[in-house]
């Protein structure tokens, strides 16, 4: 009996945890890089959180924790790299639009 309300227990507090896990990584950000083929990585930078974002032909959406984030998108040569600050707000897409990279 004992073993059964500790594994209950157990159970409940597991999903309740990722129940809160997942309501934080209700938000994303979303755009689009020209030249589509210019971006070789594009990262998400938040003190020690990195993430990695891939784009498909330029395009890009990634969930994110609310907050302020640097996009660092390392470019292909000879296009220059560019770092953009997006503030993720909970619960919603947050569109940066075109990011252009220059030579």
């Amino acid at each position: 009996m004992k073993n059964t309300l500790a594994t209950l227990i157990a159970i409940i507090i597991a999903v309740a945890s990722l129940h809160a896990f997942r309501a934080m990584q209700h938000a994303s950000v979303t755009g689009s890089i020209q030249p589509s083929y210019g971006a070789k990585t594009i990262w998400a930078i938040q003190g020690n959180d990195t993430t990695r974002i891939f784009s498909d032909n330029g395009a890009f959406t990634c969930n994110l924790k609310p907050g302020t984030w640097k996009l660092r998108i390392d470019a292909r040569s000879p296009l220059k790299d560019r770092d953009v600050e997006v503030q993720v707000q909970d619960r919603q897409t947050t569109d940066i639009g075109v990011i252009t990279l220059h030579q």
